[in-house]
């Protein structure tokens, strides 16, 4: 991403969907190995189901984010691109995330474990075959134009509305938070925490709420 720093909208999006799609790519990893191999202790099995937690959240607030604002603002610009057939698709993902929070609640209470993960499983699969064309619709049909159609002045206030929203939308921060910081190789990891506050990146995160994000650290980079 470094060839479009200039580019405040694309990137804003593409750091996200990098988020995103790097947690749906652990998490089904991580669900096969403890469909072969179990958990390793409670704080392995707290781990994986914490970072689903986070995933489910993220990817939430994310689309709402660009149902409530992205897709307005963008639909007044671009009429002919098309929104209505990306919203349906959110709507697709949000029954998969129903599905992922019914299979998680359902393992931590010992409900059918085996059958609640290979449930999961199957969700992530048909979620990650969703969520790749999906992006890439988004990217092929405004992202990519955001540039030259949109000041950077304005870019800069959208994309502090769209932090802002997506913030407000997702929880616990003491996941949420890790989750998309950690899901960041360090250089990407560094530019987003210069836009946070620094209570948030050197207070909260690495001391307050390092015990109740700690699990998920196995899934994380470093």
């Amino acid at each position: 991403m470094s060839n479009q720093e200039g580019r405040l909208i694309a990137v804003s999006f593409l750091r996200i969907h990098d988020v995103i799609t790097r947690g749906v790519s652990v998490s089904m990893e991580a669900t096969q190995a403890a469909l072969q191999q179990g958990f390793e202790d409670e704080k392995g099995r707290e781990g994986f189901f914490n970072y689903l937690r986070a995933l489910s959240s993220i990817l939430h607030s994310h689309h709402l984010m660009e149902d409530e604002l992205a897709f307005p603002y963008f639909r007044e610009l671009l009429p002919q691109a098309p929104f209505d057939v990306l919203v349906r698709w959110h709507e697709e993902m949000v029954e998969m995330l129903d599905e992922i929070n019914r299979a998680v609640a359902a393992c931590e209470q010992n409900d059918q474990v085996e059958v609640n993960l290979r449930r999961l499983s199957d969700t992530l699969a048909r979620l990650d075959d969703s969520w790749q064309p999906h992006i890439q619709m988004e990217f092929d049909e405004f992202i990519a134009l955001a540039d030259d159609l949109i000041s950077e002045e304005e870019q800069l206030r959208l994309v502090r509305q769209f932090a802002e929203h997506g913030q407000q939308h997702s929880g616990p921060p003491y996941l949420t938070i890790p989750f998309v910081l950690y899901n960041l190789p360090p250089e990407e990891r560094a530019v987003l925490a210069r836009a946070m506050p620094a209570e948030v990146t050197q207070h909260l995160v690495p001391v307050v709420w390092k015990e109740q994000w700690a699990s998920m650290a196995p899934y994380l980079l470093p």
